[in-house]
């Protein structure tokens, strides 16, 4: 898990999740889409209660759905319209499984990390 100022290497997310025994891996990113009067948002974090709830989230999506591995990256600070401000990564056996964590994942992410936005 981390949060950072710079781009999301997307690659590398992909592949700190890659095992041989996964038959899937998902990724997902959410970027910042073109709303009326909207060209950025600024993301800001209270990173040391961020980075701990993103790794229970991480933990618990192994238990509850038999994900093997799972990675959360966000961004900070200012996104422009287009760019990836968050991305999830998870292998599973199944895909069944990879896209339920995924999406329960984010879900989490939005509901519990203190992370904010503001549009620009």
């Amino acid at each position: 898990v981390e949060v950072q100022r710079g781009p999301i290497d997307v690659e590398a997310v992909v592949d700190s999740v890659h095992r041989h025994d996964a038959g899937a891996v998902v990724l997902f990113l959410g970027t910042v889409r073109s709303d009326p009067g909207v060209q950025a948002l600024d993301y800001e974090v209270y990173r040391p209660m961020a980075l701990k709830q993103m790794e229970e989230i991480a933990v618990l999506a192994k238990k509850k759905f038999g994900a093997l591995e799972i990675s959360i990256v966000h961004r900070l600070g200012r996104i422009a319209v287009g760019r990836p401000s968050v991305a999830i990564a998870v292998s599973a056996a199944h895909r069944a499984e990879a896209f339920a964590a995924c999406e329960w994942a984010m879900n989490e992410v939005k509901r519990v990390v203190p992370i904010w936005k503001a549009e620009k």
